[in-house]
């Protein structure tokens, strides 16, 4: 949902970022509160079962990299300044 209490719908052809877009949109709504039950009010759905795997995996892959004291690189790094720019 976004700010105004509507849905979000991402329409695009294979290849294009949907998953990443996806991730990204997650990733705000859920590190952007401090209700740390936010998670659990998302709703992300794909049309596939794969393509729901590579979202959880990208979603829980991204948080184990944000939060290790390591310095984030590649593209943890983009997703990591597109999250903090937003």
């Amino acid at each position: 949902m976004n700010p105004n209490g509507n849905f979000l719908v991402y329409k695009s052809s294979a290849g294009s970022g949907k998953t990443y877009t996806l991730v990204k949109e997650y990733l705000l709504i859920a590190l952007s509160t401090s209700n740390s039950d936010r998670y659990k009010n998302i709703l992300a759905i794909t049309f596939t079962n794969k393509a729901a795997s590579e979202m959880k995996d990208r979603v829980t892959s991204y948080l184990k990299v944000f939060s290790s004291s390591n310095i984030i690189s590649g593209g943890e790094s983009l997703m990591f300044n597109s999250l903090k720019n937003e």
